[in-house]
Formats: C-alpha cells, structure tokens, sequence
C-alpha cells in the first residue's frame, strides 16, 4: 500500500501519467531519492519534502514511461527553483550566485552597466509574482538544466529590450549589418542560434515516437524524394491516401517535437510558440537532414 506521501504525489501528478507512476514497482524509493538528491545539493536550505514532491508532481510531463520520467528529473535544480519561489533567503542567494551571476558570459558583447541592469530584470521576472500568478521560476520543470532554462529566460529579455528601446550600436553592428546577421526576425535568430542543439535532440525524439510507417512515409517522401504516387505505388494505396498519411505524420511530428521542447526546456506558451514557428519554417529542410543522418 502507497504511503500518505505517495498518494500526496500522485494526486497531484497529470491524471494521464498515474497509471504508469503507480504501476511503477519503485515509485517510493525513486521520491526518497529526489527528496535526498535536493537535501544534498543544497543542505542549508529548508526542506519540505512534501510541499516539494507535489511541486515535481505538478511538473512532470502527461506521458512516459514512469522510471525514465522521475530518473531524468534533476533534483537539486528543481529543489533550488521551488525553494527561491517561495522566497528563501538562501536559496534566492544559491541562485545569484550559481545561475545569475553568468548573465555576463551570455552576452559578452554588451557593456557591463547593461548586462547589470538586464540581471536586475530578469531576477524580477523570474522571482516576482505578477497579477496572482506564481513567479515565472516555478514553472522551471527540472528537465533540462536550470542556468540553460533562465538563459533562455534572459535573452528573450534582452530581445524585448533592444526592441522596445533601440539603442546606438557600435560600427560593427550598423543597422544593415545587425539585420543581416539576425534575419528577418531575431526572435528566431536567437532560438536558431541557442536552441539548436535541444531542437535536434527533441525533433530526432519525437522521430522515434512515430509508427515505423509514418516514418517510412516521410523518409520516402522528404528524403528519397519520392512523388506522391511512386510512395502511393510502394504502398499500394491511392495518392490521396498517401497525401493524408504524409500530411499526419508532419503534424504528429511537430506535436511531439512540441512536447520534448516542453519537456526540455521549460519555456512558456508565448516561447514556445516562437520556437515552434521555427520549427515549422524548416520542417522539411529539418526531416531531409535529421532522418538522413
């Protein structure tokens, strides 16, 4: 029988995924374990094992496998999140020091009173709440690292900044110049160039999660170059047919790739949405090249 603990844990977790957690043989030792991995990397900082727990809970993704879910949480990040959240003294003093202090090394190019000022609004962002809502640091989902998640966080602010109050660039950065390395628009600019690495590891994922005809039909289609009706002959299906089934699995990709950039990242609807704009521009350039690899 689950301890009160446990059940705690579990009704607080997305109805979805309960099933698997409590089919999970070692669910009990795996929260022991979260709960010891967070009071090791931060010892001096209060610990509510409970109040925590649910936090994870409330934070784990809808499906999984339960094991692989819990096992790839990072504890001592997620702890640290949940307690600056709530406004301990030492954990906000863990952060400034281990997360915020980096702000500089993120943008090297701009002058310290700006990479000071930017660190004053992005701890605001992160640990004040707004209109009610929970400060934007609770919603960090300990899957991915925590520095990496507030600096997507930053220079999504740093975006914003530059936007709302342009500013005299050096001569290296003229208007033209500025615009040509960015692109049309630097909010993908900026995911393209941060991102990138996590949009491959999430869109090979969410490769992997389709039915092997889905992706037989897109590797036929994106990467052989197959015409409708030559994967239609392959399958013995009408070109129609075919065009639907294409049409599918496109869109099963990009909802999956969706749910591990979720996963991985952390980002709210309006960064993901960014994010996922770029995935779309450059879904079949992205299906040539990952399933070619």
């Amino acid at each position: 029988m689950a301890s009160e603990q446990t059940e705690s844990f579990l009704s607080r977790a997305p109805r979805a995924l309960i099933p698997a957690l409590r089919a999970h043989a070692g669910l009990e030792d795996a929260l022991a374990g979260l709960v010891r991995a967070a009071r090791e990397a931060w010892p001096r900082v209060d610990m509510d094992a409970e109040a925590f727990l649910a936090h994870v809970a409330e934070r784990l993704p809808s499906t999984g496998e339960a094991g692989e879910v819990l096992a790839s949480l990072r504890a001592g990040e997620l702890f640290l999140a949940f307690a600056c959240a709530r406004g301990d003294a030492r954990a906000l003093e863990a952060l400034d020091a281990h997360v915020l202090s980096q702000v500089g090394t993120w943008l090297p190019r701009e002058a310290p009173s700006l990479v000071d000022e930017l660190r004053q609004v992005l701890s605001q962002r992160l640990l004040i709440p707004v209109d009610g809502a929970p400060p934007k640091l609770a919603s960090y989902s300990g899957r991915g690292p925590l520095a990496q998640w507030v600096r997507a966080v930053a220079l999504r602010l740093h975006i914003d900044q530059q936007r709302a109050a342009p500013r005299e660039q050096p001569a290296g950065d003229a208007p033209a110049e500025l615009a040509e390395r960015l692109g049309a628009d630097p909010e993908l600019a900026f995911i393209r160039e941060r991102h990138q690495q996590d949009f491959r590891v999430a869109f090979r994922a969410a490769l992997g999660r389709l039915e092997a005809r889905e992706r037989n039909l897109l590797r036929l289609h994106h990467v052989h170059g197959l015409s409708m009706d030559s994967v239609g002959a392959t399958f013995q299906a009408p070109r129609s047919t075919v065009a639907r089934w294409i049409a599918r699995a496109r869109e099963q990709v990009l909802a999956l790739t969706r749910e591990e950039l979720t996963a991985r990242l952390g980002l709210t609807p309006d960064e993901l949405d960014s994010m996922l704009r770029l995935v779309c521009s450059q879904l079949d350039v992205s299906l040539r090249q990952l399933m070619t690899d």
